[in-house]
């Protein structure tokens, strides 16, 4: 059981850095359009907009992944681990962590920001842990993991809400949503897991996921928030559950639609480092492919929801959190693999070394520029249907 427990909680770190699906800067139904930004405003978000240079750069305490940076923005945070014998207790040690943000500025005006997965103790379910459950009241430590009661989706989002942002004022909530999808898709990846529990007589994992969009004021800055979760919940089998792929992206009101294609992009461009997964796996090899599989099974997570909804015939009830529309598949001239990245704009350029330039300006051609022909630029061409 210990090594399928390592095992699921070696999946967890995925949740943290896959690409999501925050697409909650868009109006969402019901809400009234946000303010229009003054013209010099429009201005510069239409000047940025024309020619978006992007470079791939690594996690960069551990280089465990890879993602694209838009030129000049910051990268701030990165792999930890937490000391077990300061947690008292291995709860959260056995693994590392990713708390990881990517900024336009110092002060995060814009930003997309992963968050670690955290460990929490709950014996409230599980039988062997009930006569014990007394001498570890809520907020005291359980083998280095806080004990916590299992909140839904929404609950939990609107505590980090509060943690994140203790000082912000005139908070409006604009959408709570739940993202049944997202949960369907963590219990295809941990099928295993699900199918031992189940022949040991225990009950599967459960997953509650979903998102909110908030507005808010902080520090003069009227700003407008997504936050994602899918909660795990393991109780009955192991007294825990734990908050999976949890991640924000926020922006000013007023330029939140200019600035979404920008932090879409940054999003989905996360590669996994397979050395480092076999590295840091106790399992080596064997973990290692198991990453790769697992990344491989990730990548193509948007079009599985999709054809589930096509399928199903599903309403699209949450297309401004899971970006389902507004992407595309291309063709890595270096590589020819696809890789499905936003259609916002009209042509997308790349390097081997996986730098991107996206643009709508015809006949553009960085090969042409002194600043940007240091490398070579190849056009990444829709995938044929």
């Amino acid at each position: 059981m210990t090594t399928r427990i390592q095992i699921l909680v070696c999946v967890t770190i995925l949740g943290t850095i896959v690409p999501a699906y925050a697409g909650m800067f868009s109006r969402l139904r019901g809400d009234k359009p946000a303010a229009a930004a003054q013209p010099e405003e429009q201005a510069k978000d239409s000047n940025e907009a024309a020619m978006l240079q992007f470079q791939r750069q690594w996690e960069p305490k551990e280089h465990a992944y890879s993602f694209l940076v838009p030129a000049g923005w910051t990268i701030e945070g990165g792999m930890f681990h937490v000391d077990p014998t300061q947690a008292n207790g291995t709860g959260n040690s056995i693994d590392g962590k990713c708390d990881l943000a990517v900024k336009k500025d110092a002060a995060g005006t814009v930003m997309l920001r992963w968050l670690p997965v955290w460990n929490y103790c709950d014996m409230s379910q599980n039988q062997q842990f009930s006569l014990s459950a007394g001498f570890f009241p809520v907020g005291s430590r359980y083998q280095g993991m806080e004990v916590r009661p299992m909140p839904d989706y929404g609950t939990f989002l609107r505590q980090l809400f509060q943690t994140l942002h203790p000082s912000a004022t005139d908070v409006n909530v604009v959408e709570l949503r739940p993202i049944p999808e997202l949960g369907e898709v963590f219990g295809k990846i941990n099928k295993a897991i699900d199918d031992y529990l189940r022949s040991t007589g225990s009950r599967p994992l459960r997953y509650d996921a979903g998102g909110l969009t908030v507005e808010y004021t902080e520090n003069g800055t009227r700003f407008r928030e997504g936050l994602v979760t899918c909660l795990m919940d393991m109780r009955y089998a192991a007294a825990l559950w734990s908050n999976q792929h949890t991640l924000l992206m926020r922006a000013p009101v007023a330029q939140a639609r200019q600035w979404k294609p920008v932090l879409d992009i940054v999003r989905q461009s996360v590669k996994l480092n397979p050395e480092w997964f076999a590295r840091a796996s106790k399992a080596g090899a064997q973990r290692a492919q198991m990453s790769l599989e697992t990344q491989r099974y990730i990548q193509s997570v948007d079009q599985q929801i999709v054809e589930h909804r096509n399928q199903t015939n599903a309403e699209i009830r949450y297309e401004d959190y899971l970006m389902l529309t507004g992407q595309e598949d291309y063709v890595n001239p270096y590589t020819k693999e696809v890789e499905r990245d936003t259609s916002e704009y009209k042509y997308r350029w790349t390097t081997e070394q996986g730098d991107m330039i996206y643009t709508n300006e015809y006949g553009f051609d960085p090969n042409k520029k002194r600043e940007l022909n240091h490398q070579e630029w190849k056009l990444t061409p829709v995938r044929e249907r």
